[in-house]
């Protein structure tokens, strides 16, 4: 499974524009599974340092992200991708472990789920987990989805027992999402709750913006990106966690 570790400058503002700004406030979800290897816009998995920051710093929060192909950056840059803005945003050394086409039930491209991204969380020493419900498993057993959630966080919890861990609702395109997508939600909703995770609920950002995503109608651009990452900052700060 490949992941990539990025190194993120502190307290980086995110960089959008004023119209998506403006249009972020007037407002208030992975892939279809591919056939072939998703990539992103630029292969590289290592980001440059934090200046000043050494490896395994004590002073620099980790964290992984768990997901799909909008929190892997399937059509953008690994910089682009909502975990590695939201990180960049709060100083955070990112291993984002996102797979496209991946769910807790549904297998992504290379025939593994979040159960495979949740092992290799567990074999490192994340700080926060960022954790994206999907709408890769809307069309699956919901009993399925609910035991393997429930089951992957408890064993999140279990081993870190410290770590913040953040839920968020899966991100839809601009079409109308439909009620299995709201069901998926609160599956993972209750499971990270239930580990006395926090969970963010962000709506739906790009329903009625298709300009946001990419020519698929799917995944977002770069600019969808950073919507979502700002939508996702707009509810995360004012929670002041020990992040």
């Amino acid at each position: 499974m490949r992941t990539r570790t990025r190194r993120l400058g502190t307290r980086l503002p995110l960089a959008a524009s004023a119209a998506l700004t403006a249009a972020l406030l007037a407002l208030a979800g992975c892939s279809a599974a591919p056939t072939a290897r998703p990539v992103a816009a630029q292969p590289s998995d290592v980001a440059a340092p934090v200046a000043g920051a050494a490896a395994g710093s004590t002073d620099t929060v980790d964290a992984v992200a768990i997901g799909d192909s909008i929190a892997f950056g399937k059509g953008v840059t690994p910089a682009e991708a909502w975990p590695a803005l939201v990180s960049a945003a709060h100083g955070w050394r990112l291993t984002d472990l996102a797979v496209s086409g991946s769910g807790f039930v549904k297998p992504g491209w290379n025939g593994s789920t979040y159960r495979q991204q949740v092992d290799a969380a567990l074999r490192l020493h994340p700080q926060v987990i960022l954790l994206a419900a999907t709408r890769n498993d809307r069309e699956q057993d919901p009993a399925a989805v609910t035991a393997n959630a429930d089951r992957m966080l408890r064993e999140l919890r279990e081993r870190f027992p410290k770590a913040t861990i953040v839920g968020i609702t899966g991100i839809w395109g601009s079409d109308q999402p439909p009620a299995t997508m709201t069901r998926v939600d609160g599956i993972v909703e209750d499971a990270v709750r239930g580990v006395n995770g926090t969970w963010i609920d962000i709506g739906f950002p790009l329903v009625g913006h298709p300009e946001l995503l990419q020519k698929d109608g799917i995944h977002p651009n770069a600019a969808g990106q950073e919507v979502v990452a700002h939508t996702i900052e707009s509810k995360l700060r004012p929670l002041d966690l020990a992040l």
